[in-house]
């Protein structure tokens, strides 16, 4: 397939990209709604360069690439995304694309590319490997059946409620939370979780209009995100994410405060997402982790989470740091 083309994409073609990214990889479908939200409300210092790749006129894959800014990280690495629609799977096509997009982002100042594809697709693992990645990670994913399940979670988070009321600890959602300073404190406690998530590469500090960005998104309700607080401290906290029209509800981030843990203080908070997602009629929620993040691991495994497909991270350098 030698014709095939490539342009710039813009914010208009949100909806467009979320539709080939979902033909790419049907298990994980994308939202065009929080898609173009993405896309309207970058993050701040951050680059990103988009495309989408056409044979004969017919748009058949979406490209793309993102970094930090270059002053915070020294291995200079960015991200790199292919999507090319299953209907037009090809191998080679696959790593001319993977080749495409990595040359545009070494022009760009890029010193270690990642990629990131499902554990259960061949033709893009063997692509990627002929290109020169290398796999780095693997990101475990889960699946939760609350229609199975469902009695049984509602039951556990009363539990978990009462378990830890006598340690003075209060289980609540952020809109039932009057705390003028809320966010800000939401904010730091994300940072501090953040910073136990295993990683090859290191985790800057994200900035208070970031965190307020995604926990702004049209997939993240403050009515939906629960939170332990000890008085006016947030010292532990869990949400999912509720595309509103298309794909699979999920976990967007549990953590606990490191003063705080093993007190069952994050599987608490999970415990009520779960519960009110069964009250809501969700059918099944996702998640996935690290496979070295083992507390968290443990928690899926208790909870009942089944193991699905996860997703390999690639990593390939392209310049000596």
């Amino acid at each position: 397939m030698s014709a095939v083309t490539y342009r710039p994409a813009t914010n208009d073609d949100a909806a467009l990209a979320a539709d080939l990214m979902t033909a790419a990889y049907p298990a994980m479908a994308q939202d065009a709604i929080v898609t173009r939200y993405r896309w309207d409300t970058p993050r701040k210092g951050f680059a990103y360069a988009r495309f989408i790749a056409e044979y004969a006129g017919t748009p058949i894959a979406f490209l793309a690439w993102v970094h930090g800014p270059w002053e915070q990280i020294a291995e200079q690495h960015c991200e790199v995304e292919v999507w090319l629609d299953v209907a037009e799977l090809d191998r080679d096509l696959l790593a001319g694309m993977w080749s495409w997009i990595g040359d545009d982002a070494i022009r760009h100042g890029t010193q270690l590319l990642l990629a990131y594809c499902g554990e259960d697709e061949p033709e893009m693992l063997g692509a990627l490997a002929s290109v020169g990645y290398s796999r780095e990670r693997l990101m475990k994913a889960w699946e939760l059946d609350l229609q199975a399940q469902g009695a049984r979670l509602e039951s556990e988070a009363a539990q978990a409620r009462g378990l830890v009321s006598p340690m003075g600890i209060e289980l609540t959602t952020v809109a039932a939370w009057q705390d003028p300073d809320a966010l800000l404190k939401l904010h730091e406690l994300d940072e501090l979780g953040k910073q136990d998530m295993p990683t090859s590469l290191p985790i800057f500090r994200g900035t208070f209009e970031d965190f307020v960005r995604r926990v702004s998104s049209p997939d993240c309700r403050p009515d939906r995100t629960w939170i332990a607080l000890d008085g006016d401290r947030p010292v532990a906290m869990s949400y999912l994410r509720f595309p509103p029209v298309r794909g699979a509800v999920s976990t967007g981030f549990t953590c606990s405060h490191p003063g705080y843990r093993g007190r069952g203080l994050a599987r608490a908070v999970k415990l009520q997402t779960l519960a009110q997602a069964v009250r809501l009629g969700v059918p099944a929620v996702r998640t996935d982790n690290d496979s070295e993040n083992a507390p968290m691991l443990h928690i899926n495994e208790r909870l009942g989470y089944v193991r699905r497909p996860g997703f390999v991270e690639h990593h390939k350098r392209v310049r000596k740091a």
